[in-house]
């Protein structure tokens, strides 16, 4: 009576922190065991498991736990060992093993999307559309005592993500632990797991000639925005295709190189009707799917790599990725694909609201509210509902777990959680204010270098 009483009073009034522990019980923590066994490496487990470590890890990216050594403090049973081996356990983790977590459990959150019946929204038919972006880590604090003798921002790495656009989810992270690196450095990477049918939608920076020859030879397709630094060689004459949401949009063949043997794609161009943040009036995009996809289809799924940009700021406005005090590379790279994957769980949830409720109601829900709940009521629901309670309770099957999210979903107020709106801002014309000068050779360094490591 006692558990049942538990269970009806936190759903009535924390739902959503509810179901994040049922998705975090029922989709992610058997990955973690999986996952350090396929990419340890020369990593071995000891005294802490890397579940436990990964666990911990989690509470600090929900903003359960505020910093590391809250999360220590937090696990000290389970992790059984000093507070200087937690950490040195953070540093050592390797961005082979924190890529392969985020992939591991989108495996598990794709089959939780599919038992929830929400479907997949596909951009083209036939294809499945995944935009590619970076996100740079901001500069830390200089605790490491290589960083303590300079004068300069440290940052501790990069992270590019590969967004599912159908599933709104991150299914995979390519992280650089030296932050002088380019983001292209992460190509060779994303071509091989690419699958047939696959397109990637990127901005200019993924212009690179070999980079769209190799995902083609793959079977796969791609829509990049066409970059300055590729003349190319235009074929034939410019057709006008009709009109989209933005402007006119127009098609013509172009060969990537001179070479006559070079691949020939598809050049689509927008004449905007307004300008861009930048000022551009025309875009030009690359792609080679076949003629049978429409141009102004092509032009529309461009503006969709956006969505990722959206994903971004959640996991920044939402979530606790980025520590000032967690300057090592390795640690802060983990604790960003933690908190990669504590935004697909929270896709899930909306998941099953959107299974159960009206469209237009569940995109008036503050993701910002959420993630509040979730940091403030996880800690005493979890000394209420120990781990014993979890293993008893929680349904056997994907299926019945969808029922209970979906159970839970349908009886929640959803006008406690409604967004904030406020007026857009003003237009303001006129001269601006000249930004500040900096010295680009001198206000930054790379982490890892000052450390000595290497992307491994």
């Amino acid at each position: 009576m006692k558990s049942k009483s538990s269970f009806d009073r936190f759903c009535g009034q924390a739902p959503f922190a509810f179901m994040t522990q049922i998705v975090l019980r029922a989709c992610i923590r058997d990955c973690f065991g999986q996952s350090f066994e396929q990419a340890r490496g020369r990593q071995y487990e000891g005294v802490i498991t890397f579940e436990s470590l990964a666990i911990a890890v989690a509470d600090i990216a929900l903003g359960i736990c505020k910093n590391p050594n809250q999360a220590y403090r937090a696990h000290k049973d389970e992790i059984i060992a000093a507070r200087s081996r937690f950490y040195e356990k953070m540093n050592c983790t390797s961005t082979h093993l924190s890529q392969q977590i985020v992939a591991d459990t989108a495996v598990e959150i794709a089959k939780m999307q599919d038992a929830l019946g929400t479907g997949l929204w596909e951009g083209i038919p036939g294809y499945r559309l995944l935009a590619i972006d970076g996100n740079h880590l901001e500069k830390t604090e200089k605790r490491l005592e290589v960083l303590r003798g300079t004068n300069v921002a440290p940052l501790p790495g990069t992270a590019v993500c590969r967004f599912d656009l159908g599933r709104q989810i991150f299914d995979r992270v390519y992280l650089l632990e030296d932050a002088h690196h380019q983001e292209s450095a992460t190509c060779d990477s994303i071509v091989t797991d690419l699958q047939v049918n696959d397109v990637i939608v990127a901005d200019r920076h993924y212009c690179i000639v070999s980079f769209m020859n190799r995902i083609a030879d793959k079977g796969s397709g791609f829509i990049i925005r066409h970059h300055g630094r590729l003349p190319g060689v235009l074929i034939g004459k410019r057709k006008l295709l009709g009109k989209c949401s933005t402007g006119n949009v127009y098609e013509q063949q172009m060969r990537l190189s001179s070479s006559e043997d070079a691949l020939v794609v598809r050049r689509i161009t927008v004449e905007l009707y307004e300008p861009t943040q930048d000022g551009d009036m025309v875009i030009h995009v690359l792609t080679n799917l076949p003629a049978k996809v429409c141009g102004k289809l092509i032009a529309e799924q461009y503006r969709r790599r956006w969505e990722e940009e959206t994903g971004y700021y959640y996991i920044r406005m939402c979530f606790n990725g980025e520590l000032a005090s967690m300057g090592h590379p390795r640690a802060a790279l983990l604790l960003f694909s933690m908190t990669v994957i504590a935004y697909n769980v929270l896709q899930v949830i909306m998941s099953a609201l959107f299974a159960t409720r009206d469209e237009e109601e569940v995109n008036n829900v503050s993701g910002l509210y959420i993630s509040k709940e979730i940091a403030s009521v996880t800690p005493g629901m979890l000394i209420a509902l120990d781990d014993d309670y979890w293993r008893q309770s929680l349904p056997p099957t994907k299926t019945e777990e969808a029922g209970l999210l979906k159970q839970i979903a349908s009886q929640i107020d959803l006008s406690l959680y409604k967004k904030s709106k406020r007026k857009p801002k003003e237009k303001r014309y006129g001269k601006q204010k000249a930004r500040k000068k900096r010295n680009a050779l001198h206000c930054h360094a790379s982490t890892a270098k000052l450390l000595g490591i290497t992307d491994s």
